[in-house]
């Protein structure tokens, strides 16, 4: 139940059990009742359900229990609209907050589709929203919809194997889907409805059992992680060799060193288009090392000085981050 309705509900209920508590004491008192008789006249005079009184009244005891007949009437009329109050609101919030939601999905353009906010597809999200980059979540939890919507990020709640529900999420022009469903039949499924509605996207799944990375695969994914055997790799590795882990995670998993990996794409008008490693004077001009050349399916790591840079490769570059911005800026 969201919080303000949750509130409105306790003051409520306080209000009718401060209402029962004054009747209660105010019978005892003027007429002499016992404590059931006069919890008993106090909640038939408060629902004004008529039926008879348990113990004579005189006549202090007739005014009292017309004001408190009167002031459960007004008891009964301040809880239905304050609850009605708070249900409208919410709806009203929810409904902005889902136009707002659309609103953003509709501007965003190359951006990245998560599918499934689990604990895999939360993962994925923080990182996105520590870049800024733009995406959106397809989700079909209402509470983690919810929980989307409180960090102002966008979503569209349904399934991701519908169509429409893809649609929505802007799949048709996005750059990126992210597969985090919790079941592989339904990734690939999913996998299977974005390749049609955009054959160009890029599309990574997370593999949930063993053995159906290659299904993943045949769906129309071009990348499949197994988060287990991630992990468990990655464990491995920090115990063989935590000095390289911990350079990793500096200059890919946030830290106080300004040290990042990035992909720069080289565009047929750039002044390193044609030129060597050596002779573009990469490092000594921009403070970078390229660890990395990718040309088409070719990837060749740790290139040469003599390795020449041609239009349409793909640099991965490591360095400082105002460095990395100054190649982006050479090679467009």
């Amino acid at each position: 139940m969201p919080a303000n309705r949750s509130s409105v509900v306790a003051r409520s209920a306080a209000l009718v059990a401060a209402v029962l508590a004054t009747g209660t004491i105010g019978y005892r008192v003027i007429e002499g009742a016992g404590t059931l008789d006069a919890l008993y006249m106090t909640a038939i005079t408060l629902t004004t359900v008529g039926y008879r009184e348990v113990f004579p009244l005189g006549t202090a005891g007739r005014l009292f229990t017309m004001l408190l007949a009167l002031g459960g009437i007004g008891v009964i009329f301040v809880i239905a609209t304050n609850l009605a109050r708070a249900m409208l609101d919410t709806d009203v919030r929810r409904l902005i907050g889902l136009r707002r939601d659309m609103g953003m999905i509709k501007s965003l353009n190359r951006h990245i589709v998560v599918c499934g906010y689990g604990r895999t597809g939360r993962a994925v999200v923080e990182v996105l929203a520590e870049h800024g980059a733009p995406f959106a979540v397809v989700e079909l939890d209402t509470q983690r919809c919810r929980a989307l919507e409180d960090r102002h990020a966008a979503v569209v709640q349904g399934d991701a194997t519908q169509e429409a529900v893809l649609r929505a999420a802007g799949v048709d022009r996005a750059a990126t889907m992210i597969m985090c469903l919790a079941d592989d039949a339904h990734n690939v499924y999913a996998i299977l409805l974005a390749r049609q509605l955009n054959p160009r996207i890029t599309i990574i799944a997370r593999a949930v059992d063993d053995g159906a990375e290659e299904r993943l695969r045949l769906a129309g994914a071009d990348r499949v992680l197994n988060p287990y055997r991630v992990g468990g790799t990655r464990l491995a590795i920090t115990a063989l060799k935590p000095t390289v882990v911990d350079f990793v995670e500096a200059s890919l998993m946030g830290s106080s060193v300004e040290l990042e990996l990035a992909e720069v794409v080289v565009h047929p008008s750039s002044e390193l288009a044609g030129k060597t490693l050596v002779g573009a004077e990469v490092r000594q001009r921009f403070g970078v090392i390229v660890v990395a050349l990718k040309r088409g399916d070719r990837t060749l790591f740790n290139p040469g000085p003599d390795e020449r840079i041609e239009a349409g490769d793909v640099l991965v570059a490591l360095g400082p981050i105002p460095a990395l911005e100054r190649i982006e800026q050479a090679t467009q």
